[in-house]
């Protein structure tokens, strides 16, 4: 199980003078690897927010979310919340706790009852660097992946949220863009009437924009199942 699989970076003086200054990692999207103690490496997709919330994913049903504290001496400490799904979906609470390189890298150690992993961290510059409007986000998109259930979600002017999918659910919530400079946004959503209640609930989580493929991503949780989509317009 990848546990803890991502996670942000903290505080350090970029001219080695004052110790006591804090740098936080610059927000956006990070290229994130895991190494187990059992020696063995994963990779995941980081997004950092403003806000100082984080999301991890190694894939659609296996996510971190939490949040960190910057501190001084080029320290960060914070929680973490893996949602994964064996045969059965699990939720286990850990801590975080590292060293901020530079603005755009890190290195952070996760830990949980019974486990530990080393988490390294590097921004991807230029498409962290994009920013993103509500502007850019308007628009109905469409994800048709086979691993998941078809999924339609539109957008609106004001960031309102609208969708649903092919077995019933429906989604209302609001997209929050904390720093238009930065390609990442939050969402918070209720998901609604699906035929698996466990499915049902308060989301909450983070994504970013692709003008490119025009495309959106995002991956939260209710704190009981992950909801990840990528839809294209």
């Amino acid at each position: 199980v990848s546990l803890l699989a991502g996670c942000g970076g903290g505080g350090s003086s970029s001219d080695g003078g004052d110790t006591d200054t804090v740098v936080e990692l610059t927000p956006g999207g990070y290229y994130t690897e895991i190494a187990f103690s059992n020696g063995t490496l994963a990779e995941a997709i980081t997004l950092l927010s403003p806000t100082g919330k984080f999301v991890s994913v190694v894939d659609f049903t296996d996510i971190t979310i939490g949040s960190l504290k910057f501190g001084s001496n080029s320290t960060v400490t914070g929680t973490g919340t893996d949602i994964f799904y064996d045969g059965t979906w699990n939720s286990v609470n850990g801590s975080l706790d590292g060293t901020v390189h530079n603005p755009s890298s890190a290195t952070v150690t996760a830990t949980a009852p019974a486990y530990e992993s080393t988490v390294t961290l590097e921004r991807a510059e230029a498409y962290s660097d994009l920013g993103v409007t509500l502007a850019d986000l308007s628009g109905t998109y469409t994800m048709a992946d086979p691993e998941v259930y078809t999924t339609s979600v539109t957008i609106a002017a004001d960031g309102t949220v609208t969708g649903s999918d092919e077995t019933g659910c429906v989604f209302n919530g609001q997209v929050t863009i904390p720093d238009t400079a930065y390609n990442v946004y939050e969402v918070s959503y209720t998901a609604s009437n699906c035929a698996d209640s466990l499915r049902n609930g308060e989301f909450f989580g983070l994504g970013a924009y692709d003008p490119d493929l025009g495309e959106v991503e995002f991956a939260g949780t209710d704190g009981e199942v992950t909801g990840v989509f990528i839809g294209t317009r």
